[in-house]
């Protein structure tokens, strides 16, 4: 099989590092046709994939990454229509979670596209002005994109822990905000503390902030929470590990396949900054290829 391993030495702290490294061993040992890219920069990354890409046909790329690298891949995974096989090694490691690869053995992870045949999900797209931005996880804002600049900002702090650092840090000082969200047409306007948009069940390392989202049933689910005040919001917080927020009254869930949101706040997603609101995201006519246990 003729891959493409993309690696990212710095995911995870250093992690992204060590299993680059045994990504290779394996491969060495099978003496398969693979192509490796592992750069100083995500520019550089991103520059070696598409010109490898337009260079040869590959059947298969390997991320070996957290959330926000393979957000960066989507563009090319799209457009060449490649199967996707992710090894995590990021901090949070959502999108492998749904995927079902988080925790399995290496071994077992990289036999698959000899085991099985690859599943096709949906891709988000936001629109954002001009552009167009794809992913295939949650979109968040309000308190989470706050949560979200903080916790990026951490040098030191690592995991999912940072998530809950930048949670007890912010939510103090937050007062819920004025949105106006159109879903499939209806407008809905509220004062909120946040309001997602799902492809994937979870964020922050496994926080189950929409369970219910599947990547697969050509809909969003979008969740909103009401106004409440710091402290009760803080109470409601534990809950999203285990996904029984869901059940508080004041979270609301909808589902559509085309959404605006307009408000004074940014959106994050995959963990990654987008944009400042308004954005509108739907349904990509283009279907990701991956491989999931």
């Amino acid at each position: 099989m003729k891959a493409l391993v993309v690696i990212n030495p710095r995911a995870g702290g250093g992690k992204g590092l060590a299993m680059g490294a045994k990504v290779r061993s394996h491969f060495e040992r099978l003496n398969n046709s693979i192509t490796y890219v592992e750069a100083a920069s995500l520019q550089e990354t991103l520059a070696e994939v598409s010109g490898a890409c337009a260079a040869f046909k590959f059947e298969l790329l390997v991320c070996v990454g957290g959330d926000g690298f393979i957000h960066d891949l989507l563009p090319s995974l799209i457009e060449n229509d490649l199967p996707l096989l992710v090894v995590p090694a990021g901090t949070g490691n959502d999108f492998a979670r749904t995927l079902g690869l988080y925790g399995q053995k290496l071994a077992l992870i990289l036999a698959q596209p000899e085991l099985a045949r690859p599943s096709r999900i949906n891709v988000a797209m936001i629109k954002h002005g001009e552009k167009e931005t794809p992913f295939v996880q949650i979109l968040s804002t309000g308190f989470d994109s706050v949560v979200n600049e903080h916790a990026n900002n951490f040098k030191v702090i690592r995991g999912k822990i940072k998530y809950i650092i930048a949670v007890l840090q912010k939510v103090w000082g937050f007062r819920a905000l004025d949105f106006i969200i159109e879903i499939d047409g209806k407008e809905h306007r509220q004062r909120a503390m946040l309001v997602c948009v799902a492809n994937g069940e979870s964020y922050g390392g496994g926080m189950k902030i929409v369970p219910h989202a599947k990547d697969d049933d050509d809909l969003l689910d979008v969740m909103v929470v009401d106004r409440v005040n710091p402290f009760r919001l803080l109470m409601v917080f534990p809950r999203v590990f285990f996904g029984t927020h869901v059940t508080h009254p004041k979270v609301h869930f909808y589902t559509g396949t085309n959404i605006h949101i307009a408000g004074n706040t940014q959106a994050f997603a995959d963990g990654e900054r987008i944009a400042d609101l308004p954005v509108e995201v739907s349904i990509s006519s283009h279907k990701l290829q991956v491989f999931r246990l």
